[in-house]
């Protein structure tokens, strides 16, 4: 099982190995590439459909989707505004793309993929208004999780995996490759 997530040691010259990798990571761009779509058609409707500050009920009270737009960080928390928020932005995704370029194991690939379509999907958002719209309203009552929107679910998914990846999966192929040596 954790062959299939490791690449062997490539033979040739350093060109045809940054080729071939190259070739090898394209394979994950339609997955950031559907996350940066859904991501974006699902903001797309919410403004088309509802008013800002609306919120419409879709299981109960638990989940409704609610219209607003975050200037803010994460969770709506303050980091001195719009421009910082966006610098932080491109600074986190330039070191999720340093971390996709040098990783090879195929499930942290897929991982990284998946934050890289959120990061794009809110990159997107920040360059395009300055503040991200969200919607996905989850909660009991007076309850609620911060609204978040498509890409902060797939940015969320990617980095519990990436995790899950770190403390189980790389763990034990470093403990199998030392145990080999």
């Amino acid at each position: 099982m954790l062959q299939v997530l490791y690449r062997k040691e490539r033979k040739g010259t350093l060109e045809e190995r940054i080729i071939v990798s190259i070739k090898q990571k394209l394979f994950f761009s339609p997955i950031f590439l559907f996350v940066l779509f859904l991501d974006q058609i699902t903001k797309k409707w919410i403004v088309n459909t509802m008013f800002y500050g609306d919120s419409k009920n879709i299981i109960g009270n638990i989940v409704r989707f609610t219209y607003i737009r975050n200037p803010n960080s994460v969770f709506g928390l303050k980091f001195g505004g719009p421009f910082i928020s966006t610098a932080l932005t491109i600074i986190a995704f330039i070191f999720v793309i340093f971390l996709f370029v040098k990783n090879e194991s195929r499930f942290s690939l897929v991982s990284l993929s998946l934050i890289i379509g959120g990061a794009l999907g809110n990159l997107t958002d920040r360059l395009r208004y300055m503040e991200v719209i969200d919607f996905i309203d989850v909660g009991v009552r007076r309850w609620r999780w911060p609204t978040f929107n498509v890409a902060d679910s797939f940015v969320s998914i990617g980095l519990i995996l990436i995790i899950i990846y770190f403390i189980f999966i790389d763990k034990s192929h470093k403990e199998t490759q030392s145990q080999n040596e």
